[in-house]
């Protein structure tokens, strides 16, 4: 154990305060700077600031820089734990997304070949990393998202004390270097995708070749592989829309801005008489004549108030007679695992389905057969034999059996 981790968390709950000075600080502290912050936050408990200074170093909430130094930092997982705590995050490059991109690929290829070889073993440290890995890049999305987020923010309150130029170069800085690129790794057809689908092709082998029998961390790693990707995409589509206005509008306030400080450079170097003859719109004078009369006003009027009022609409109100299809359809899916549970054990699901509800489509057997494969109460495992076709209403489905128990 590195250090005690009540006595660290008794420290931290007592010293709230002062930690999230230093967190806000950043950088580099002397032994100076910190018994002043100590000193302007003083802890819950009656305790000289020389403790505390001492036990920020007991503890290892502040390390040295190298040894030998006389400044220190905060350590980075107590940084990354304030961090959380006070709902701030750190915005991950896109090198980092193709870092853990990359990970994964390696992981895939490590998977694949002891799949190759039925090394159970390896398989299963393979299974581990590929969760560390999704777990990773989930993180590093939401954190991105959170900080592009706080940017949008603060542009739109610090609107009147900070420049067009600088709000522009910050908003053109977080539009090139986080969301575009970010955008290129995890479009459908990018390379997160295709890490992705092929780290899924390897999951389904090792459950097929029964190399990874436990078939719930599985499913869950799955349905967490799919989350994923699709968080990714819906993370960074989000930012875009936020940004891109922005980004839109400022580029527009550059090039006015541009175009007006040539204008005066031009106004300086060459005098009023040229620039105002080049630059300066010439607006014509309109002169009203023939101002109409009494009697023409008096028609116009007339016109207004005598002109024939027009029905008021008649609004539809009654709703639909009959519930809408998509509707009842979402009804029979929610019904689905009531209406199983009490048949369980269910030795073939596909089967089921058909016999209880025949009428059907192909859509709806494969909708329900899935809601049911991933649902949380019920564990779902494929018998080993021969593939079987079921008959829908307008088709055909060819599978091996599925048989669905409670967990």
């Amino acid at each position: 154990m590195k250090i005690n981790p009540q006595s660290f968390f008794n420290f931290c709950a007592s010293h709230a305060p002062l930690l999230r000075a230093l967190s806000e600080r950043g950088g580099e502290v002397s032994e100076m700077e910190a018994m002043r912050l100590i000193r302007a936050h003083p802890s819950s408990a009656e305790e000289l600031p020389e403790t505390a200074w001492r036990r920020l170093r007991e503890l290892q909430i502040l390390i040295l820089t190298e040894p030998g130094s006389d400044l220190f930092f905060m350590a980075d997982p107590v940084s990354r734990l304030l961090n959380y705590l006070f709902n701030e995050a750190n915005p991950a490059t896109p090198e980092m997304i193709r870092g853990f991109v990359m990970s994964l690929e390696t992981t895939g290829k490590q998977l694949a070949r002891a799949l190759d070889e039925e090394d159970v073993q390896r398989v299963r440290l393979a299974f581990e990393e590929i969760g560390e890995a999704l777990r990773r890049i989930h993180a590093a999305c939401s954190e991105t998202q959170h900080t592009i987020l706080a940017e949008v923010a603060r542009y739109k309150t610090e609107r009147a004390r900070v420049s067009v130029r600088e709000k522009y170069r910050r908003i053109v800085h977080w539009m090139e270097r986080y969301v575009e690129p970010m955008i290129e790794i995890v479009r459908a057809d990018g390379p997160l995708r295709a890490a992705f689908d092929d780290t899924e092709r390897l999951l389904h082998r090792a459950r097929e070749e029964a190399l990874f029998n436990d078939h719930p961390a599985l499913a869950r790693s799955l349905r967490f592989l799919r989350l994923v990707g699709d968080h990714a995409l819906r993370v960074f589509t989000q930012c875009r829309k936020e940004i891109q206005p922005i980004y839109e509008s400022l580029r527009r306030s550059s090039f006015i801005a541009e175009g007006a400080a040539l204008a005066l450079e031009k106004l300086q170097s060459e005098g009023l008489s040229k620039w105002a003859g080049e630059y300066i719109v010439n607006v014509a004078t309109w002169r009203y004549q023939n101002v109409p009369g009494d009697s023409a006003i008096t028609l116009a009027l007339r016109r207004v108030f005598e002109h024939p009022p027009e029905p008021p609409p008649v609004l539809e109100l009654a709703g639909e007679k009959d519930d809408p299809f998509a509707l009842l359809r979402l009804q029979w899916l929610d019904s689905l695992p009531d209406l199983v549970r009490a048949d369980l054990p269910v030795t073939d699901l596909m089967e089921w389905l058909v016999s209880k509800h025949p009428g059907r489509n192909t859509s709806d057997m494969l909708a329900g057969f899935s809601g049911l494969l991933y649902h949380r109460e019920f564990r779902a495992i494929f018998n080993e034999q021969d593939q079987r076709s079921y008959t829908t209403s307008d088709g055909e489905i060819t599978g091996s059996p599925l048989t669905l128990t409670s967990t």
